[in-house]
């Protein structure tokens, strides 16, 4: 008869496997595969309306961002929206995520044929391969995605401490390598003329996070009539409690990437050129995420919807937030930066993606649009 001993041995071994096979099922690995670049399709010409006052040209742009929890099945079951119904209960998602990003993309087809579809969509949790039909049904021409899991960064910076990188947990997810892909993807109705994908930094991520390849995906766009490229940048940085780990972790793990997108942005971007971002930055609620990001990137990147609050003549603000901080309430943000020619400024914010249909929401989060005006002057 075996010894209790090797019994226990033996169970945890057994165990250990079968739970390393369960993870192998749920993260296994999967890939978007965008079109390259340089993409020529054009679905729509803004127009430009001359000021002969002031001798300057200008033109509208539509932005969205969009965390569409493109996420495999089964951890894709189970989520709710922020969303709730008139008893205060939560609007589920749909459990089929590849079903939920076909639909999304069918409703923005559907805006489309009544020209009211965002210009460009920056999404994020575009993680599963269905995820590709959002701009093919949304009639885009023009569509690019993130970093994916066989291309992953460098292991750490400088910047990470001996402490945080000795700390990696295996049944966290943090040594099971990358399996996911960042979930970026930017479509665009004008052409996208070059392509940057930054994977952050492997090992410096926290949780069940650091599966996916998350990172920085930066385009550089031609608008018809613009006379320099528009530059667009989404991200997608470390979530707090559902990492799985202690948010003292979680939120160091957002430290190193918030200062890994602005070692990118000052390598990559051009500072001459307009430049327009967005993303789910996890930063809701999180006096300590967003202190830092503020102080990292000071008045360089302007949030959109502070800056529309302070300007309520200049920006017609069209959310539900009743908040009169509403960057503290939402994941999900954008903003610009203006070109050395080109001055960008925010004219109208609105939520898109926040009714049900049939008592169930498209994802968890709501779609969040900008409507820029590009001005230049005319000489």
């Amino acid at each position: 008869m075996m010894q209790p001993r090797r019994l226990l041995i033996l169970f945890n071994i057994l165990f250990a496997v079968a739970l390393l096979l369960i993870i192998a099922l749920i993260f296994r690995k999967i890939e978007v595969v965008s079109p390259p670049v340089p993409q020529e399709g054009t679905a729509r010409i803004p127009q430009v309306v001359v000021d002969e006052a002031t001798g300057t040209a200008s033109i509208d742009i539509t932005v969205m961002i969009y965390n569409v929890a493109g996420l495999p099945w089964p951890i894709g079951c189970g989520k709710y929206s922020r969303e709730t119904d008139e008893n205060g209960i939560r609007y589920p998602i749909a459990c089929n995520r590849s079903d939920g990003m076909r639909n999304i993309g069918d409703i923005m087809g559907r805006l489309r044929t009544i020209a009211l579809e965002p210009d460009i969509v920056m999404l994020q949790e575009a993680f599963v391969a269905a995820s590709a039909e959002i701009p093919l049904r949304g009639g885009y021409p023009n569509w690019v995605s993130g970093p994916g899991p066989a291309k992953p960064g460098p292991k750490f910076s400088d910047r990470a401490s001996v402490e945080f990188i000795a700390e990696r947990s295996f049944w966290k997810g943090e040594k099971l390598g990358k399996r996911q892909p960042s979930g970026l993807l930017i479509a665009s109705n004008f052409p996208i003329i070059e392509q940057f994908n930054f994977p952050f930094y492997a090992w410096e991520c926290a949780g069940f996070d650091c599966l996916a390849n998350k990172g920085i995906l930066l385009v550089r766009i031609h608008v018809p009539g613009l006379p320099e490229p528009l530059e667009v940048v989404t991200t997608h940085y470390n979530a707090k409690n559902s990492s799985g780990v202690s948010l003292e972790r979680a939120h160091a793990a957002h430290r190193l990437q918030v200062d890994a997108t602005e070692e990118f942005l000052n390598q990559y971007t051009r500072k001459d050129f307009p430049l327009i971002w967005g993303g789910d930055l996890n930063m809701r609620q999180s006096e300590d995420r967003i202190r830092y990001f503020v102080d990292r990137t000071g008045e360089n990147l302007n949030e959109v919807s502070s800056w529309c609050l302070r300007n309520p003549d200049a920006c017609d603000i069209k959310i539900r937030s009743n908040s009169d901080i509403p960057w503290f309430e939402y994941q999900d943000l954008q903003g610009w930066s203006s070109g050395k020619r080109v001055t960008v400024k925010p004219i109208r914010i609105e939520e898109v993606f926040d009714e049900p249909a049939d008592g169930i929401m498209a994802s968890d989060h709501t779609g969040f649009i900008v409507i820029y005006r590009l001005s230049w002057p005319v000489s």
